[in-house]
């Protein structure tokens, strides 16, 4: 199985983490975004979108991280998915409320408080208040769901940790005030604490 991915992707990352996680054999593909290694025919052919990550086993693709987390998870038992209905159809609210409602807001805030900054270019001051107020605003309700629960769903670790945390990846780069969401804070640092995570921590820029 071969996962390809970018090291500075938070999208790569959480795949690369749960497959360490699980103890699942990939050969992991380190693409070039410079070089556009993304873009190459022979890439496109796996993801014909040109992103990171995706999964290439035998003569079967699928990629999207979220989906790419789904795959990983089901190849062994475990507890990843859920125990029930009620549980699986709460790991997939959230792992879609991740790529519908947070992942759009992060990125500007990535590129505009921390690439921007290392590379010497003023920041956006607009695009980055707008989606610091949206984050403030996401971040309420996710600190709200996690209160009094180690993890968000069934109070163990899913697949649904492993797709919202990639999206913490900078967020002490790019300024996410998790001081004033204490329940999301003690989330990240318990994502933080696995192996597999401190594993794939992308290299430091700047």
């Amino acid at each position: 199985m071969e996962l390809y991915h970018w090291p500075m992707s938070h999208n790569g990352r959480k795949a690369r983490a749960l497959a360490r996680h699980l103890g699942i054999e990939v050969e992991e593909k380190a693409l070039s975004m410079q070089d556009k290694d993304h873009k190459a025919d022979a890439y496109l052919a796996i993801n014909p979108m040109g992103q990171v990550p995706a999964i290439k086993d035998g003569d079967y693709a699928v990629w999207e991280a979220n989906a790419v987390l789904i795959y990983l998870a089901a190849q062994s038992q475990n507890d990843l998915l859920g125990q029930s209905a009620q549980e699986w159809g709460h790991i997939t609210q959230w792992m879609t409320w991740q790529s519908v409602e947070l992942s759009p807001v992060v990125v500007p805030l990535h590129v505009e408080n921390y690439f921007k900054r290392v590379r010497g270019i003023h920041a956006d001051e607009t695009r980055r208040d707008a989606a610091m107020e949206k984050l403030r605003a996401l971040l309420a309700v996710f600190d709200a769901a996690l209160k009094g629960k180690g993890y968000l769903v069934g109070n163990r670790l899913t697949v649904a940790d492993f797709a919202v945390a990639g999206d913490f990846t900078y967020a002490a780069n790019a300024g996410f005030p998790l001081s004033d969401f204490p329940n999301v804070a003690r989330w990240l640092e318990s994502v933080e604490a696995l192996p597999a995570w401190a594993d794939t921590t992308p290299p430091q820029i700047g």
